[in-house]
């Protein structure tokens, strides 16, 4: 007995530890690698936005410098000041020579505007803006200004330059202003250059260069490096105006991954010197590009790390929770198991013995072996009461039968009515009897307690046939869809619902009655429903009377009514799983009543070994019928 009792202890043990250190593995392995997975996207995410950053940074700071300088243009090129400076006329050159230097201390004095807005690092030198006037021979200060251009603030004739191509893309009116770059002394310098027209007649009397050197670019990347990535500064054609890693003015329009830099601005992945580099690019509106490649490395720097911590945290959490199991799974098996033995007892199961009380330290195997012991003692109850309800059951086919009339006897008398009613031209009465045959016909059925829902809305539309010569402004509706026609209902359940239409809901009324009866199927189950407009009940209290009333025998009128109904859809569903039986539906006139059953489809799932449908005396009989009425 202690070796069965061991053998079945670890049976148990083994069917609950393994599924559960299965369940436990796999929890642990997908919160891991779920969790390494949001950690390495999170750090990952949170270095691209810093990256992102940084060139939001640089590209607002470079923004920045380039506005800056178009607007000492723009101020040079709108300053009436400036404009009379320029175009006054004088009767000999020697006397513009005093407005020459006023023009050009204004013009130092603007090339000094970079001291205030500074934002070079610490190891870049601070520099100031270049701002110069090259004057067109239609200009008064012309001719005592120098003939050559050699860079840096002042003011200068135009013949040195007419050969350059940003003054002859200037003086082409392509733009309002032409940007370029180029090298000067022993730095590198950004120009733009835009024309000067005069206030008086608006002709061309020269033009406003202002120049910025490079290392103010440098300094503001200098403040917002990128981790092993590097910026590029690029102008219209792809040449290089900034880079740490390319020479000045390179041309790189020929590399596939500034070929990939289509639009304004985005975000491109491309090879560059044989390692793969996010690439973020920004447009500025004189046509140059702000660029920042970032290696992908960068981006997964972390990824190893939180990978090795997540599965060294698993590996401990995985052992901790398997000794844990372990421990549990020991607790409970063993008394489970001492509790299936006392179970298997012969004495036990007769009721002769109790099992024994209190056989672990737990409280819930204690509670089962105490609920075990009462469901002995309620299993022989609900045995009990199975033979009761098959008694009423059975008691109420017999007064079902009870009520039924011999057919072979109701069906001759019928048939000898409806013809001396033909042979009389009688119509109405013949139609009368026929439409009584088919009730009977439809009703009897051989008391069978199934029948398809198109025979029960055959029988009870006959029923209503014969009410409706009694009532003379009766109005039927019968909506039955015909996927539905062949489902199986329990028979004799329409009939009494459109009864008590007529006797209770019609009782004071004499014009405009109607009734509807339909069907619908909601999940698994159908619903028939019957509706009228006539004097109304009210529906909770009728609900309330199905459920508490349910027991009792016979309506109050002595018929098969509504509680008759209710009960035999009761006992005739209690086997399936659903709320089944009738329930009132409140609506706003009259009275609505809906039977819910359960959808049935074949006849054979609901009665066994049945024969087909009695088929009717008048229609067509079958010929078996016909030899017996005979």
């Amino acid at each position: 007995m202690g070796q069965t009792a061991s053998r079945k202890t670890s049976r148990l043990f083994n069917k609950l530890s393994l599924p559960l250190l299965g369940l436990i593995v796999v929890f642990i392995v997908l919160s891991t690698t779920a969790s390494s997975y949001i950690l390495i996207q999170v750090q990952n995410n949170h270095t691209l936005k810093m990256a992102e950053q940084s060139m939001e940074f640089v590209h607002r700071n470079v923004w920045y410098q380039f506005d800056t300088m178009k607007n000492v243009s723009a101020f040079v090129r709108s300053n009436q000041f400036i404009d009379n400076l320029i175009d006054r006329q004088y009767k000999d050159d020697y006397e513009s020579i005093g407005d020459f230097f006023e023009l050009e201390k204004n013009l130092q004095n603007l090339s000094l505007l970079s001291l205030l807005h500074n934002v070079a690092s610490n190891n870049a030198v601070q520099t100031t803006y270049s701002v110069s006037m090259i004057l067109e021979p239609t200009s008064s200060l012309y001719s005592v200004s120098p003939a050559h251009f050699f860079g840096g603030t002042g003011i200068y004739q135009a013949n040195d330059l007419t050969d350059a191509e940003w003054y002859q893309r200037l003086n082409r009116n392509e733009s309002e202003g032409v940007w370029w770059a180029q090298p000067f002394g022993t730095g590198n310098v950004v120009y733009l250059a835009s024309r000067k027209l005069s206030y008086k007649d608006g002709r061309n009397i020269g033009t406003v260069m202002v120049g910025a050197d490079t290392r103010s670019i440098q300094g503001v990347i200098g403040n917002a490096p990128i981790d092993k990535g590097y910026y590029l500064l690029l102008d219209e054609k792809d040449q290089v105006i900034y880079s740490a890693r390319h020479s000045f003015m390179e041309n790189l329009s020929g590399t596939p991954y500034v070929q990939s830099l289509h639009g304004a601005k985005g975000t491109v992945k491309a090879t560059v010197d044989n390692e793969s580099y996010r690439i973020m690019y920004d447009s500025f509106d004189n046509g140059w590009k702000l660029v920042a490649l970032v290696p992908e490395s960068h981006f997964s720097r972390y990824t190893f790390m939180i990978s090795m911590i997540c599965a060294v945290i698993g590996i401990i959490a995985l052992l901790v929770s398997g000794f844990w199991m372990h421990s549990i799974v020991v607790r409970v098996t063993v008394p489970i198991s001492r509790l299936v033995t006392a179970m298997q007892r012969k004495d036990v199961l007769q009721l002769e013995q109790p099992l024994p009380s209190d056989i672990s330290e737990i409280y819930e195997i204690n509670e089962l072996n105490q609920q075990f012991s009462a469901m002995l003692v309620m299993i022989r109850q609900l045995i009990e009461k199975s033979f009761t309800e098959e008694i009423e059951r059975r008691q109420l086919q017999l007064e079902l039968l009870q009520a039924q009339i011999n057919p072979h006897f109701l069906y001759n008398t019928l048939d000898l009515i409806n013809c001396r009613a033909l042979i009389s031209g009688d119509m109405e009465t013949s139609m009368i009897v026929r439409s009584l045959a088919n009730v009977f016909r439809y009703g009897l059925n051989k008391g069978k307690t199934w029948i398809p829902l198109k025979d029960e809305a055959c029988q009870v539309e006959a029923y209503l046939d014969i009410q409706k010569q009694m009532l003379d402004d009766l109005m039927i509706s019968i909506d039955i869809p015909e996927e539905l026609a062949a489902v199986q209902v329990i028979h004799l359940i329409l009939q009494p619902l459109a009864e008590n239409c007529i006797v209770h809901g019609f009782a004071n009324k004499t014009s405009d009655c109607r009734i509807e009866i339909s069907a619908r199927r909601e999940f698994e189950s159908v619903i028939l429903r019957v509706e009228d407009n006539g004097s109304g009940v009210d529906p909770d209290l009728m609900n309330y009377r199905l459920a508490r009333e349910s027991s009792k025998e016979k309506s109050s009128e002595g018929g098969y009514g509504t509680l008759n109904v209710h009960r035999r859809i009761l006992l005739n569903c209690k086997e399936r799983k659903g709320d089944y039986g009738l329930r009132y539906i409140r609506v706003s006139n009259g009275t609505c009543v809906e039977a819910v059953m359960p959808l049935i489809a074949d006849i054979d799932e609901a009665i066994k070994n049945e024969g087909e449908l009695r088929p009717s005396l008048f229609g067509n009989p079958a010929p078996e019928e016909r030899m017996e009425d005979e």
